[in-house]
């Protein structure tokens, strides 16, 4: 489903990936793990084409995307589905809307909407909150709302980045219980994260990447690292593809522990409506990076 062939990326002096090559099946669920600045964010964004390798080759579902034009980019980043850490649900949106958005802005069909939406909310046990407002749901709740979102549109691959890490553990483990759900259903999962304990526990693939480096890919394997005593700043957080009144959150790059979203957020909602932003990346065009 994923494989990275001898996969470098430099950005200057610095370095992403150093001849990385590694090959995630179809229905694989893999923990991808590190220290702070490893490569996990570089590995992410090549995936999702934001980036370009400086030498190598990556395949996604059997097509070598290093090799596509821009006008084919948006078949590519349809066929990934994201989930974050802070779920980013428009507040002013249901969870029926919040879900549904994420086909309207592919043009989908009113009565795919109608179809598709209901049936992915009961998939992830949130169908009877379709009508409800995210202020109204827990925490583990709106996660579940990000993932229907994430699987809305049929994606091959979900990404999830540290989905875990505002629950508390219980809550925690029932995400981690309906991830491996969807998975045994035959959608590839990548989670990066740095939960020890649900790594641990899960007894999952583990890709473990340090300075650019894949240093250990093992089956049933632990984390193998120390559990951070912070939370570590997510250098890559693609955001969601909706905000509310009709203003888009950008794609941003966190880069310091106490980064505030909704600060930065108000800034670019200046100049940003949200179908403006959700077509430019969906169809290929710039993104915006703070």
């Amino acid at each position: 489903m994923i494989e990275f062939k001898n996969v470098t990326k430099k950005y200057g002096e610095n370095v992403g990936l150093i001849d990385a090559s590694v090959h995630i099946k179809r229905g694989d669920f893999v923990f991808l793990v590190g220290p702070s600045g490893a490569g996990k964010t570089t590995f992410i964004r090549l995936i999702l084409k934001e980036i370009e390798p400086d030498k190598g080759k990556i395949f996604l579902a059997g097509k070598d995307i290093t090799r596509i034009g821009r006008r084919e980019v948006p078949a590519i980043r349809q066929k990934v589905g994201m989930v974050f850490q802070d779920f980013r649900l428009l507040e002013k949106k249901t969870v029926y809307e919040n879900v549904a958005f994420a086909m309207e802005v592919l043009h989908k069909r009113k009565r795919e909407i109608r179809e598709r939406v209901p049936y992915v909310l009961d998939l992830v046990d949130i169908k009877d909150k379709a009508k409800r407002y995210p202020a109204e749901l827990s925490a583990g709740e709106q996660q579940r709302v990000g993932i229907a979102r994430a699987l809305v549109n049929k994606p091959r691959v979900l990404i999830c980045d540290e989905p875990t890490g505002n629950l508390d553990p219980n809550t925690a483990m029932e995400i981690m219980e309906l991830l491996e759900q969807i998975n045994i259903r035959g959608t590839t999962v990548l989670m990066v994260t740095h939960a020890k304990d649900i790594v641990d526990k899960m007894n999952k693939r583990v890709v473990a990447i340090e300075h650019g480096r894949i240093v250990r890919d093992e089956e049933g394997s632990s984390y193998g690292y120390k559990k951070p005593s912070i939370q570590e700043p997510q250098l890559f957080i693609p955001r969601t593809t909706i905000e509310e009144d009709n203003r888009q959150t950008v794609y941003l790059d966190q880069s310091a522990h106490d980064f505030t979203p909704a600060r930065h957020e108000d800034a670019v909602h200046e100049h940003y409506g949200v179908d403006d932003m959700v077509s430019a990346y969906l169809n290929g065009g710039e993104d915006v990076y703070e």
